[in-house]
């Protein structure tokens, strides 16, 4: 990829591809990279580019969504994703449908206080089936080493680079301290590094599962829930993503940060099992989902909850009493998953 566009040389791409700029609606909040909202006739368009030659997540979105978009496009498929209008990988430029009518799951549950769980039931069938069918045929949707990440936090708490090292703030000094040393939360953090390097089980990840890059679309009294955000998608322990997006819920029902969010156990644990539930049935018969799956699923939590913390102490630079009793429950699961398998979802 090259440099990124000049303002110039985005507007003749977009002319190029028919797009034209819709200054009637306000793009989502770009978080990597320049959006743009467009219409195509009366299409609405979501352009994303890339702002430097350093950015690869467009990119990788753009492999990926080629890649599963047909996928998604088989008849009764679960994965459902927002179609690719264009992809130009040499501008750094990708162009997704807009999606009327939709809402996250982030607000969707704060602004109702429901957790349903013909919800839990669609993202599970959803990621099972992306796992089960990359891991069946791996070549069809991207190669391991391409889609590998670098820059893992995982490993800065296994391994720190100095120059990770260099830019924590003290409150960040103090809770990597904390965090190693733990010899059971990092004998945790062990295992997950180690299913994360393993090939064996491995499947093509959604990277960054959150209840923000979930979106429910339309008006129908159960809508359909759709994929978003697939720049972090990589190769690696299909368990990673159930715990990435089970920290939203545990960390909310441990230690909401607002009454909007407060969920109860019994929301926590029902939501929970019919995620897992259907994404086993989603696996097939070949998948068993295991105390040792459930245990690992339990571990990313707790590094999926670390990862937040760490966060917080990078932007805010300080971590108060709530943040630290909440790092004190995700060392507990990272060394004693087995224990809160039952405490999350009850036993299987």
């Amino acid at each position: 990829m090259r440099a990124p566009l000049s303002d110039g040389e985005l507007n003749s791409r977009l002319s190029a591809l028919g797009l034209t700029r819709d200054l009637t609606v306000r793009a989502p909040p770009p978080s990597k990279n320049r959006t743009v909202v467009c219409r195509r006739g009366r299409q609405r368009v979501l352009v994303k580019v890339a702002d430097g030659a350093g950015n690869v997540g467009v990119l990788r979105e753009g492999s990926v969504l080629e890649r599963i978009t047909p996928l998604a496009g088989r008849s009764g498929s679960p994965l459902l994703i927002a179609p690719v209008v264009a992809f130009e990988p040499a501008s750094g430029l990708l162009a997704l449908a807009w999606l009327s009518s939709s809402e996250t799951l982030h607000h969707f549950h704060r602004r109702t206080g429901e957790y349903p769980k013909s919800v839990a039931r669609q993202v599970g069938a959803g990621l099972g089936y992306l796992h089960q069918q990359s891991r069946e045929s791996p070549a069809g949707y991207a190669l391991a080493d391409a889609f590998r990440d670098e820059s893992d936090l995982l490993e800065c708490f296994l391994r720190m680079r100095p120059e990770f090292y260099a830019r924590l703030s003290s409150a960040g000094l103090g809770f990597f301290a904390s965090v190693q040393a733990n010899r059971g939360a990092m004998e945790g953090l062990q295992a997950l590094a180690s299913a994360q390097a393993s090939a064996h089980d491995a499947t093509l990840l959604h990277g960054d599962m959150r209840q923000a890059n979930l979106v429910r679309v339309g008006k129908a009294k159960v809508p359909p829930v759709v994929f978003l955000d697939w720049e972090q998608s990589f190769w690696g322990d299909p368990s990673r993503d159930l715990g990435s997006l089970l920290a939203d819920y545990v960390g909310a029902w441990l230690a909401p940060e607002h009454k909007s969010e407060v969920l109860s156990h019994t929301e926590l644990s029902q939501f929970a099992r019919a995620l897992l539930e259907s994404y086993a049935e989603a696996r097939g018969p070949s998948f068993s989902l295991s105390q040792a799956f459930q245990q690992r699923v339990v571990r990313w939590v707790g590094a999926a909850l670390l990862i937040a913390l760490y966060g917080i102490t990078h932007y805010e630079q300080v971590l108060d009493e709530r943040g630290k009793g909440l790092a004190r429950q995700a060392l507990d699961m990272l060394a004693d998953p087995s224990r809160w398998v039952s405490v999350m979802w009850g036993e299987a």
